[in-house]
């Protein structure tokens, strides 16, 4: 099941469907971190829009990162700017607007709001207000539903900003002597687990009351379940998250598989894990431990052999 095909089925109030209508889309998420050190996610303004990417190109056209800071960006074939107006310490909340409007909204305000739910875990509540700009009943359905399914990945994102600043990151490269398409016909097709050393099946779980698409991957009588966060095709990249695990010791863990096209034989491979470590666990070794002989067996696996013609040609 695709991510296209799993929203299809997103159910979308009709009071939202009005043309021209101001709405509200709203997600709570408890995460495994307190609010202190949730909140901290937002004290480098500029890092936040570059890492949570469509921010290509991004400038400045005014600020130093506080409040009022304005930025431009390259969106759907245009420029979009968007102000932070607000950001309290007390409250923990954070807004940014659009200035202006884009082929997908005529305006919104995407607030968060942090709030203390035990002494390790924080509830998050990130809101979406504005106008969609899509006139055709469908696509602006599809975007209702996408930008639903977006507020927990936003939400989940920022543990990746502090994982990446607490230095709770493992970034790996290699080469694979196959096509671009190969491969990118396999890692973009989420019921596709061939490219998984080990797996032996998969089973599809949405969930359309949470607006959560995952999948069991199956390793003989056991399973691993990960929860899809978005593939897009440029930058040609997978992600995929879960929750707390025992086995690799944290709390929270993102992937991500990134594939960039050499040549017409050959592929290179970025995947980077995000993480928030157990208390006392050392997450990076196991890990490590876990995805080299994985990657050593893609490139070893899935390796195209060339013919004795191309071969002599590159005499």
């Amino acid at each position: 099941m695709s991510l296209q095909r799993f929203l299809e089925g997103v159910e979308v109030p009709d009071e939202y469907m009005e043309f021209g209508k101001e709405i509200t889309v709203t997600h709570t998420e408890v995460v495994p971190v307190s609010a202190e050190v949730y909140w901290t996610g937002f004290d480098d303004y500029f890092h936040l829009q570059d890492f949570v990417g469509m921010h290509e190109n991004m400038t400045t056209i005014k600020g130093d990162g506080g409040v009022g800071t304005v930025i431009e960006f390259d969106f759907l074939g245009g420029r979009t700017q968007e102000e932070l107006v607000q950001k309290d310490e007390d409250t923990k909340t954070w807004a940014i607007a659009m200035l202006g409007s884009n082929p997908l909204f005529t305006s919104y305000l995407a607030t968060v709001k942090v709030d203390e739910d035990t002494s390790e875990t924080a509830k998050v509540t990130m809101s979406i207000k504005g106008i969609v700009a899509l006139q055709d009943y469908n696509k602006r359905k599809d975007h209702i539903a996408f930008t639903k399914y977006m507020l927990r990945n936003r939400i989940n994102e920022i543990m990746a900003v502090i994982s990446e600043k607490k230095g709770d990151i493992l970034p790996f490269e290699f080469d694979v002597d196959c096509s671009f398409k190969t491969l990118w016909d396999m890692v973009s097709d989420w019921a596709n687990v061939s490219w998984v050393m080990g797996a032996t099946d998969v089973e599809i779980v949405p969930d359309y009351q949470a607006n959560d698409l995952r999948r069991k991957v199956f390793f003989g009588s056991h399973f691993m379940e990960e929860r899809h966060v978005q593939t897009i095709d440029h930058p040609a990249s997978t992600t995929y998250e879960f929750g707390k695990n025992d086995t690799v010791g944290v709390l929270h863990y993102r992937g991500k598989l990134e594939l960039i096209k050499l040549d017409e034989t050959k592929t290179k491979v970025k995947y980077t894990s995000y993480f928030t470590p157990q208390p006392g666990a050392d997450p990076k070794t196991t890990i490590k431990a876990l995805m080299e002989p994985r990657f050593d067996w893609i490139q070893a696996t899935f390796a195209e052999k060339r013919s004795l013609f191309s071969s002599c040609c590159l005499l």
